[in-house]
């Protein structure tokens, strides 16, 4: 939801609340001033009646259907004092009861003492109630249509520079080295927030050409002292006093030497795949790659007593670099041969939704989403690096597909769902 949605949102809601407490006020402030009008009107009406009193009219002929006078020859010290109530009588026309004001008092006029109790016809609480509403509505809907109306149509000429700072920031790539540059605007608040993404950015790209480099360097500079390494090693397994219970030992810090440079060659992948330096030139014909990586794997396979099979679709095309594709493949087949089981098989089927490897093998002894973490090996004692499958999660992350490893009946199972 945009921005100006909400704040719009908002206003209405508080407008809503706003109106609905003013409806309560004015409701009580109208039922007030009617009353208080009333009880004035039945004032005055009876003074009016003292003086046709004092000029000597019969009562009878001031009587009324709301109008009661009576001559007592008694009072009480508040009988004097005016009294002011609701309540109900029946309406002349109507014939049905209606809310009345009524008012009562003792007065004196000349020398003798007279109670009025009078009545006048109230303004009905429900008539109050439906006029309060229907003006609020009108109000409300009528203000809030100006005011969504206004949120849009300004929204849109308020926001332009904010839209434009988006845009920038869609368009930014740290690869590239180009600063991102904002307009100034007449908005604090715009303005603060583009310094921060321009100080923002800047570091980023100064980390990221860091980064870069320092791996870049430290992958290929580990490289020559490894191979410095592995030389001397294999010159001293040529020395002719070399003693029987060495070569264990040399052997194993060939492996480690091995080990060493594959896992900073790994980690070099994948830091490249992750920072995307394996762009798209065009559209990959991954069922080419599929089969050259079943051909590469063959003798690999029958050296080790596996059955290879493969069932793959001509033409599934993906948009993928053939490099980080091949990468893809190869990891996914490494992976079936390396956890096979003896005299085993490796199964692969490709068609335009999905890529599936399967082979036997022993269950994993952890969780098999766990397995696609850096380092993470169902066997962790093994000569695996734990980085195969870390590099096949990462390579299907930035290219929008999605793998999947499942494991049943003995059988395990990596399956890549193609867009």
């Amino acid at each position: 939801m945009r921005l100006i949605t909400k704040a719009t949102l908002l206003y209405l809601f508080i407008m809503s609340l706003v109106f609905s407490l003013g409806g309560i006020v004015t409701y009580n402030m109208v039922m007030k001033a009617v009353a208080k009008e009333t009880d004035y009107s039945l004032a005055q009406n009876m003074y009016l009646l003292e003086d046709a009193i004092r000029e000597g009219k019969p009562l009878d002929a001031l009587q009324s259907s709301k109008t009661r006078i009576t001559k007592v020859s008694t009072i009480q010290a508040n009988d004097t004092v005016y009294h002011f109530s609701d309540t109900l009588a029946m309406h002349p026309y109507w014939k049905r009861l209606e809310p009345y004001r009524k008012m009562t008092i003792t007065r004196k006029v000349d020398t003798a003492y007279y109670r009025f109790s009078m009545i006048d016809i109230f303004l009905e609480t429900d008539d109050v109630s439906k006029g309060v509403i229907s003006v609020m509505t009108r109000l409300f809907f009528g203000l809030g249509l100006i005011l969504l109306l206004a949120s849009f149509l300004i929204s849109s000429w308020l926001f332009q520079p904010f839209q434009r700072t988006l845009q920038k920031i869609k368009s930014f790539n740290l690869k590239e080295n180009n600063t991102i540059t904002f307009e100034d605007t007449s908005t604090k608040e715009f303005n603060q927030l583009n310094g921060f993404i321009s100080q923002m950015t800047e570091k980023a790209q100064r980390d990221y050409v860091s980064l870069k480099e320092f791996s870049e360097n430290a992958a290929h500079e580990m490289q020559t002292p490894i191979a410095v390494a592995k030389g001397k090693l294999e010159l001293l397994l040529e020395d002719d006093n070399l003693q029987e219970s060495q070569l264990p030992l040399i052997q194993s810090a060939q492996a480690a030497l091995s080990k060493l440079s594959r896992l900073g060659q790994s980690l070099s992948l994948l830091t490249k795949i992750e920072n995307n330096e394996f762009t798209v030139k065009e559209t990959t014909n991954f069922s080419e790659v599929v089969e050259q990586s079943v051909i590469t794997f063959q003798d690999i396979c029958e050296l080790k007593g596996l059955a290879l099979k493969s069932n793959i679709e001509k033409n599934v095309l993906l948009s993928i670099n053939a490099s980080v594709a091949d990468i893809l493949v190869s990891n996914l087949l490494k992976n079936a041969v390396r956890y096979n089981s003896t005299d085993g098989w490796v199964n692969i089927s490709l068609n335009k939704k999905q890529l599936v490897i399967e082979n036997p093998g022993h269950p994993p002894n952890v969780p098999t989403n766990q397995l696609f973490e850096r380092f993470r090996k169902s066997n962790q004692s093994g000569a695996s690096l734990g980085l195969g499958l870390a590099i096949v999660k990462k390579i299907c992350e930035v290219n929008q597909l999605k793998v999947d490893y499942v494991y049943t009946e003995g059988v395990h199972r990596l399956i890549v769902k193609l867009p």
